[in-house]
């Protein structure tokens, strides 16, 4: 595939010309300098790629476009990684969604916790968090954009998952708690197509009564070692260990 990776939601067949939007356009051919004849991988974020050759001049919309080579198409990863997490303070969402994507999480469900602040406002801003997670897929060459799931409360959500049949783990500082790594691929071993979620609450950490929670539903504690880390750093961690046990 071509080095530059380009988002383009409809690709069509071989032969036929794809337009490069201009937020597209201002990182190809201003970051990257490419010019007429040069090749790029156009994704649509749901498993079609296609090459395609950098025309010259523009189309009849005034953009730049470029005519598709081949197409290829990426089956959609099996059992999927959902992160269920705190929704973290500041800008540090953006940071999440982006090392989340480029580490290969499948579903992030941002949820309300007892000790984490929720800014509506800032979940609302749908358009900026795709943008994140559609330039992070450039970044880690993903045919399959991450799906941005609305949350909601920690009880709600967690009976949503277990009602989805997904095997859930909860990360957790816990004596005797098997690690991420172990209680990952025991997971997988008995996993369904609705896949794996893992909980990953605030730094002030879940209350007994959440934990208990997941208890109840079925989650099992697994740790990411005995520090209590940021919760952008945890979803980074856990998703690095289920790449490594997805090949």
């Amino acid at each position: 595939m071509a080095d530059v990776w380009v988002y383009a939601p409809v690709l069509g067949a071989v032969g036929s010309t794809v337009d490069i939007s201009a937020s597209e356009a201002k990182h190809a051919f201003g970051a990257r300098r490419l010019r007429a004849g040069d090749s790029v991988t156009f994704f649509d974020g749901v498993g079609s790629t296609a090459i395609a050759e950098i025309l010259d001049g523009r189309s009849r919309h005034g953009e730049r476009c470029a005519r598709v080579i081949s197409i290829a198409f990426t089956p959609r990863p099996s059992l999927p990684l959902t992160l269920a997490f705190a929704v973290p303070k500041g800008d540090r969402l953006a940071t999440l969604l982006d090392m989340g994507t480029q580490a290969g999480v499948d579903r992030f469900l941002p949820m309300d916790c007892v000790r984490s602040v929720v800014e509506e406002e800032k979940l609302s801003r749908t358009e900026r968090w795709q943008r994140i997670l559609l330039e992070a897929c450039k970044q880690s060459r993903r045919a399959w954009a991450p799906e941005l799931v609305a949350g909601g409360p920690l009880d709600e959500i967690a009976l949503r998952e277990q009602l989805r049949g997904a095997v859930s783990l909860l990360a957790h500082v816990e004596r005797n708690a098997r690690s991420m790594g172990d209680a990952l691929a025991a997971a997988r071993a008995r996993a369904s197509d609705a896949g794996i979620t893992v909980w990953i609450g605030p730094e002030g950490g879940l209350t007994l009564d959440e934990v208990g929670i997941l208890h109840a539903l079925g989650a099992e504690v697994a740790s990411l070692g005995p520090h209590i880390l940021r919760i952008e750093t945890a979803v980074l961690a856990t998703a690095c260990i289920y790449a490594d046990l997805r090949g």
